[in-house]
Order: structure tokens, then C-alpha cells, then sequence
């Protein structure tokens, strides 16, 4: 797949995670969200997949976070994730894109040999039906982590509590291919106590204090 661009939304670092602040005060989620977001980036990079990157935000400091590790940002023009998603993918247009993945910064355990499986299991669809859609939905099966998109206006973005099922239905009304790829590290994200206390375990920790510290000092 030749101009394929990577898309990955991210709000805002002024007050990420909310539902994580029984846990982590405000400047621990911080360091935790932007040490996912540097993950996601550096995978899509080592990946070797995408013509550009692009990372699409509603906050200034996301903007100059991301260029210091050598990545674009958009400032979305209007709040919203779908919003923001349809401006990047605007953008991705006019400068010739004909395809893009769109995934979230707040999946950890993203990959470069992932995120190829899921482009494989694109090109699949692709090479059959010339465009589609191709889902990773998060590990319950509601929201949409990870979406690839040929051509990258092929559906109008429904991202939002239920976003997979939603994505699915308006596909199928518009007779659009759609394939789902599941996949556990794709299907995991981080939203709650549960999913962080898992990071953690998965990351050799116990205390959530000690992953924060590691990961502030350490990096990816």
C-alpha cells in the first residue's frame, strides 16, 4: 500500500486520564501519557509502513512534545476527537495519501510487527475489493483502538463510546468492506485503575509510583 499515513489523535496533556486520578496525580498522568504516546510513535516509525505521520490535538504543548521527537502535529481547528480525526485525514488527502491508520496514542503495547499484521490484513482486503475498512477494537470489543481506511474519507468517523459497533453499522449501510482484526495489543488501552494495575504487573512492577518513576527516567 503506497501513501498510507498514520493518524494518532490525542486531546491534550492539561488534564489526561481523569478516571486514573485515584491512582496518579495530575503530573503522573502526564509522564504516562506521553510516555504512550512516544510508544505508539516510535512503533509506527520502526515500522517502516507509513509515508508521513501525524499526530492531531486540540493542545499546543501535544504540538511541541511531539515535534521534539522529530513527529508532525496538527492543531485541529475545532474540539472533538472526530473532528480532529477528519481534519488530519483532510489533510492526508491533499498532500496524496490514499490510505490511512488511525490509532489512538494511549495503546502501550503497540508494536511495528503489529501494527504490519493489521496493514497485511488490509492489504488482503484491498487487493480484493480496492477499498475498505479494516477495525482493531479494544479488548471489549466496544471502541475502535486501531482503524485502517482505503481511501481515508471512505467512512464519516463515529469515534465515541460504542465506536466500533457504530463504525460497523454505518459501513454496512453504505455497503463499505469491513474486516475486524483482533488483536490483544492493539485491543489494549488505558482508561481505568484495571487496565494501568495491568500495564504495571505486565511491566514488572507492583507499585504504580515505581512504573511512573521508570518510565519518567527510562523512557520507552
Amino acid at each position: 500500500m503506497i501513501s498510507l499515513w498514520a493518524i494518532t489523535p490525542i486531546k491534550s496533556f492539561k488534564r489526561p486520564k481523569s478516571r486514573l486520578s485515584d491512582t496518579l496525580n495530575l503530573e503522573e498522568r502526564r509522564v504516562l501519557v506521553k510516555y504512550m504516546l512516544k510508544k505508539v510513535l516510535l512503533s509506527q516509525k520502526k515500522s517502516k509502513l507509513f509515508k508521513e505521520y501525524l499526530v492531531v490535538t486540540e493542545d499546543k504543548d501535544v504540538v511541541k512534545f511531539v515535534k521534539t521527537l522529530g513527529f508532525k502535529a496538527l492543531l485541529q481547528k475545532k474540539p472533538g476527537l472526530n473532528q480532529g480525526v477528519t481534519e488530519a485525514s483532510v489533510k492526508a488527502i491533499k498532500s496524496g495519501a490514499k490510505s490511512i491508520l488511525i490509532i489512538h496514542g494511549d495503546i502501550p503495547r503497540t508494536s511495528a510487527s503489529i501494527l504490519k499484521s493489521a496493514v497485511i490484513k488490509h492489504r488482503k482486503l484491498i487487493k480484493k475489493f480496492k477499498k475498505g475498512i479494516t477495525i482493531s477494537p479494544d479488548s471489549l470489543g466496544e471502541g475502535t483502538n486501531c482503524m485502517i481506511c482505503t481511501p481515508p474519507d471512505i467512512i464519516k468517523f463515529k469515534y465515541g463510546p460504542g465506536s466500533c459497533l457504530a463504525h460497523m453499522e454505518l459501513a454496512h449501510r453504505e455497503s463499505i468492506e469491513i474486516r475486524l482484526y483482533r488483536s490483544k495489543k492493539l485491543g489494549f488501552d488505558v482508561d481505568r485503575d484495571f487496565d494501568l494495575t495491568k500495564l504495571i504487573e505486565k511491566s514488572g512492577y507492583i507499585k504504580a509510583l515505581d512504573y511512573i518513576k521508570s518510565i519518567e527516567t527510562n523512557g520507552t
